[in-house]
């Protein structure tokens, strides 16, 4: 049994190591890709700051509600420029790719070895 949330989980098949090594294959992924980082972003933002009023307000009232939301705030700051880095990668690997189809191949050959 795992003692991961269902929210840790998510984040970790995120960014599992095979979801790292498949680039999108065009734009039209990289953006689709783009968008779903961005939601899924988003998502766990307000679901950790849920998590976390709810889990506070159970165990301390509102104040520890209060407090554990504004616990949240630096990492809800700093969250959204990860979740950019991400999308905006996910739009130029497509652009990438779609320019340049060899380079793609060449590196999912080199993923692939490295899986051995």
């Amino acid at each position: 049994s795992s003692d991961l949330t269902p929210i840790e989980a998510s984040r970790a098949k995120r960014f599992s190591h095979h979801r790292l090594a498949h680039q999108p294959v065009d734009l039209r992924e990289g953006v689709a890709k783009a968008y779903t980082v961005v939601k899924e972003g988003i998502s766990d933002t307000a679901q950790t700051i849920y998590e976390t009023a709810a889990r506070e307000h159970e165990n301390r009232g509102v104040t520890g509600a209060v407090g554990g939301v504004l616990r949240q705030i630096p990492p809800a700051v700093v969250k959204p420029f990860i979740v950019a880095t991400e999308a905006t990668s996910n739009v130029l690997g497509g652009m990438r790719n779609q320019i340049r189809p060899d380079v793609r191949q060449e590196e999912s050959q080199k993923w692939r070895q490295g899986e051995d």
